[in-house]
């Protein structure tokens, strides 16, 4: 082996002098490389860095290379002497190539059976790793020296060294020295002691066969080689190199600490790569961008918040799988939204990544019907077109009015618990969520303002323009509903959702900052009025179970036809949060649930949690009603005692599966197996008012209201049903029924 090194340095110096002749001449040759911009850090591939509202890293976007950029005052001095002490003992002393060292090495290697020192400076090897390539042929040694030279003059020292720590690989998909302590120990490049700095150290040669966990031996060796080298040098002394050497080896990779992945990060993910506001660029660029230059995105997520909520939802839905509803699959959605900002503070999509394998998010990609939730914008409608909280409207039921363009047409619909229902103040027809009061008052104000004013308050899905959307026929996204809501919160001014504060690229340039946009959607006295309201509502009405203790706060409850959706959304000054509970793959009847039972529960742990560390905020006080309060009439538009009020009272009552929720509508569905689709009004008189009721139906073991009988081709007995026979010559019906012909 000596021998064999002494052979090595004399052919070492052979070549030297005609190698130093083609240096200079190269070195004097202009190359088409800007070598600043080719190994400054802004070319490297680096994660992007997510952050929550705390500054704390919540998830990490990354492609390709697990690199975190860090500066050389953030690297351990343990670890900066470690490097220098293997691979460039004169890393200060040199101008980016070192012969002597050369030399040196290949001495000091063949006598230590390993790797103890390395032939090419630091300079060189970041010419290699970044410009270069590790071909093995003398053409390319020679540019790497040629430029490791001009990089020398281009940049100092310390600019080299922080270089070339941040772009070594350290095995287990670890590039640069940040992310190699994180891999390896979970701690920041500033913690490493001598121990991890030289096991680091002497990975760099190889990573593959001196990593810790694929090759403990071998790391172990290399590891006792940097140390004595270090102790040679006087960084440390023998007895510490010893015991430094006696440290256990990481055996595990250690994954940054960060939550589950979540339906928030998901959402801020897919805003990055799809909505160009925040990068410019094409597609490409942006994925580009977010995947591999290094943001540093900051967001408006609320760990505290994020964990209430998800506590919230998983202790409702396990009273709901453990009571009566036990096997009718359900999952809940929460939106919670600060409404002076419009930032989103805490999400919950579904039943999580775990299960959720297409990652689908209810409260921001799924629509569902609203049911009583959507009365709230019927109101607010109500106040803009000048009526006020103690204008009265008969809430009497059931009640019919023709639905063009809906199913069934005509639209008859029941209260809540087939109740009678009565005149009452606008305040009070929420409080008891009258389904025929805000049917009657949706045709008063007209559908279309309503759609209107839903649209304005941030409700974004198309809304049909029907007689049933006072009753949330129409579907919605939970994010939407917490946004309208919140809109009320702020006296009437909507501040659009968002997830990203602003975005960093990786100098700390600004790239996007989000700007506090509010704009007026309805006027300050008509979202006072309907906050005053809902408080009662929560105070009083369906929405008392979600009261928090120590906030005034506003809500409604909102149940589908069958109890497919449950929802409660409301706010206080300080949040808006819609809670939505349903199945998430199709609509199915939950058997009693309604808005005010396992929603309102959710919704109020989770606001009681939030609140728990706020100072009370109380609501604004509202300007008075410029008069007495008025008694609604729609005598000519939509009437309680129509015509065949009393045989659908008799049939409803008879129909299985009506819905249980506290708005349902009960309604019929149109198919054949419904008979209250074969009851006709019909205007004999021609005054636009439906003045007689005609149907066609099985007996049942009903009433006949009519005189006349007949009997099909087929046999089957059928009453014919009017509230004035004698009329019956006027004119005549054929109609199909769903059994028996027609």
């Amino acid at each position: 082996m000596p021998m064999l090194a002494l052979a090595l340095t004399a052919t070492i110096f052979v070549v030297w002098l005609p190698t130093a002749d083609v240096l200079r001449s190269w070195d004097s040759t202009p190359v088409e490389l800007n070598l600043t911009e080719d190994v400054h850090l802004n070319e490297l591939s680096i994660r992007s860095n997510v952050y929550d509202i705390n500054g704390q890293m919540i998830d990490v976007f990354s492609y390709i290379e697990n690199r975190a950029l860090t500066n050389l005052d953030d690297i351990s001095q343990q670890v900066q002497n470690a490097v220098l002490a293997i691979e460039d003992e004169n890393f200060y002393l040199h101008a980016g190539i070192d012969l002597s060292a050369v030399v040196r090495a290949g001495l000091e290697n063949v006598g230590a059976g390993g790797i103890t020192q390395g032939g090419s400076t630091l300079t060189q090897q970041l010419i290699k790793n970044l410009v270069v390539g590790n071909k093995v042929e003398a053409e390319r040694k020679l540019r790497e020296m040629v430029m490791a030279r001009r990089l020398e003059r281009e940049l100092d020292k310390q600019d080299i060294l922080n270089l070339y720590l941040n772009t070594v690989y350290f095995g287990q998909g670890a590039y640069g020295v940040q992310a190699a302590a994180e891999v390896y120990w979970g701690l920041n490049a500033v913690d490493l002691d001598w121990s991890q700095a030289a096991l680091l150290a002497g990975m760099i040669n190889n990573p593959s066969r001196n990593n810790p966990i694929n090759n403990p031996v071998g790391a172990l060796r290399q590891r006792r080689i940097v140390l004595n080298r270090l102790a040679d040098l006087g960084f440390i002394t023998r007895d510490e190199a010893e015991q430094y050497n006696r440290q256990p080896l990481p055996t595990k990779v250690n994954q940054i600490e960060l939550p589950p992945k979540s339906y928030f990060v998901e959402e801020v993910k897919q805003l990055l790569l799809d909505d160009p506001k925040y990068l410019g660029g094409t597609p490409e660029d942006r994925f580009n961008l977010v995947f591999n230059s290094g943001l540093n995105i900051y967001t408006t997520f609320d760990p505290d918040a994020q964990r209430q909520a998800e506590a919230a939802i998983t202790q409702t839905l396990v009273e709901y799988n453990t009571g009566e509803h036990a096997g009718v699959p359900a999952t809940m959605a929460l939106v919670a939204i600060e409404p002076d900002t419009g930032a989103v503070r805490a999400l919950v999509g579904g039943p999580g990544f775990a299960q959720d394998k297409e990652e689908f998010n209810l409260a921001t990609q799924g629509t569902r019907q609203p049911g009583s939730a959507f009365k709230t914008f019927v109101m607010l409608t109500l106040f803009e077109q000048g009526y006020q909280p103690s204008d009265q409207v008969s809430g009497e039921g059931p009640c019919l009015m023709a639905n063009p363009g809906g199913v069934p047409d005509p639209y008859v619909a029941h209260n809540f618990a087939r109740s009678a229902g009565q005149i009452e103040t606008i305040t009070n027809q929420i409080r008891v969520s009258s389904n025929c009061a805000f049917l009657r008052l949706g045709q008063l104000v007209g559908i279309e303002s309503v759609v209107a004013v839903a649209s304005r308050l941030g409700i974004s899905a198309d809304l049909p323009p029907v007689a049933s959307l006072p009753l949330g026929s129409g579907e919605v996204y939970p994010i939407d509903m917490a946004s309208a809501y919140g809109s009320i919160a702020t006296g009437g001014i909507r501040y659009e959702p968002y997830y990203i504060e602003r975005i960093l690229d990786r100098q700390g340039n600004v790239l996007y900052d989000h700007e506090l946009a509010g704009e007026r959607v309805v006027s300050a006295r008509s979202a006072c009025w309907a906050t005053e309201v809902l408080v009662n509502n929560m105070v009083n009405g369906t929405g008392h179970r979600a009261q928090v203790r120590s906030q005034p706060g506003a809500g409604k409850t909102g149940t589908t036809e069958e109890s497919a959706d449950a929802w409660f959304v409301g706010f206080t000054p300080y949040l808006a949060t819609a809670v939505w509970l349903g199945n998430p793959n199709e609509r199915i009847p939950l058997r009693g649930v309604t808005g005010s039972s396992y929603p309102a529960l959710a919704w109020g742990r989770f606001m009681n949690d939030y609140h728990e560390i706020r100072e009370p905020a109380m609501f604004s006080g509202c300007p008075s009603e410029t008069r007495l309060g008025d008694i609604v009439r729609l005598d000519n538009v939509f009437t309680v005692g129509h015509p065949c009020a009393d045989l659908l009272d008799q049939v409803g009552a008879k129909q299985q599966g009506r819905a249980s929720g506290d708005d349902a509508a009960n309604a019929a569905t149109g198919n054949a197996e419904d008979i209250t689709s074969q009851i006709v009004p019909v205007d004999t008189d021609e005054d636009g008012f439906q003045d007689t009721c005609v149907s066609l139906l099985t007996t049942g073991g009903l009433e006949p209201c009519g005189l006349s009988e007949f009997a099909t081709e087929e046999g089957i007995p059928w009453e014919l049903y009017c509230d004035a026979p004698a009329q019956l010559g006027a004119f005549q019906l054929e109609a199909t029924v769903g059994v028996g012909g027609t």
